[in-house]
């Protein structure tokens, strides 16, 4: 049974890629590089995009090239290193947070991306004021779907899990989440698309503009 809303509630997480930012060419071009530059054809993007947010770079290509993929998962990062211009908002994203923030929730942003472009994407796009804390995959040393990233964040914040919710669009975001003890919210405009609903979350949203109202703000 789908836990209530959280009330009085806090803090609001949510992940960075397919939630937040609308990062499918920020992601699969550099997939598409680091294949490419060592021979080797690229998975197609549907099958990239259920390893998005899944499991770390490096086992990610470890499945499909284990002889190259420490210098796959390096090519990688170099590369959106020097194209964050492909990480954009979803149309509505700055006037979700606003409004979150505005209702005095506290945000934090969990993701298991490198710390090297995870904030610099939130800057260019203007939404890194919107954060209290950002944790990134060097700030832990489980990923998601391990509760662990979100509990560094709610103990940064000074939040207890059971006044914060969890927004992301996969399963290891809703499993991370229901492990901390978090309300959950599906982004099924992400990376994963309605199937993300098969890690039974809470509850779901469309578009993030349909976030404050599902939090009753």
């Amino acid at each position: 049974m789908p836990r209530a809303l959280p009330l009085p509630l806090r803090a609001v997480l949510l992940d960075i890629d397919g939630t937040v930012l609308d990062t499918r060419e920020f992601i699969f071009a550099a997939f598409e590089h680091a294949f490419l530059h060592h021979r080797l054809p690229p998975p197609p993007r549907d099958e990239l995009s259920r390893h998005v947010g899944q499991r770390e770079l490096l086992h990610i290509y470890s499945a499909f090239a284990e002889e190259f993929a420490g210098a796959m998962t390096e090519m990688h990062r170099d590369f959106q290193g020097a194209n964050l211009h492909l990480a954009v908002p979803y149309a509505g994203t700055a006037a979700a947070l606003s409004r979150l923030a505005g209702a005095g929730l506290l945000l934090a942003a969990v993701t298991s991306r490198s710390a090297r472009t995870s904030v610099k994407t939130l800057e260019l796009n203007g939404l890194a004021g919107f954060f209290t804390t950002v944790v990134s995959a060097e700030d832990v040393a489980r990923l998601k779907p391990h509760p662990d990233p979100l509990l560094v964040a709610l103990g940064r914040i000074g939040c207890l899990p059971g006044s914060a919710v969890m927004v992301g669009d996969t399963a290891a975001d809703i499993e991370a989440g229901r492990a901390a003890g978090l309300y959950t919210v599906a982004a099924t405009y992400g990376f994963q698309g309605p199937g993300v609903l098969e890690s039974a979350p809470d509850a779901a949203i469309e578009d993030i503009g349909g976030l404050p109202g599902l939090l009753g703000l």
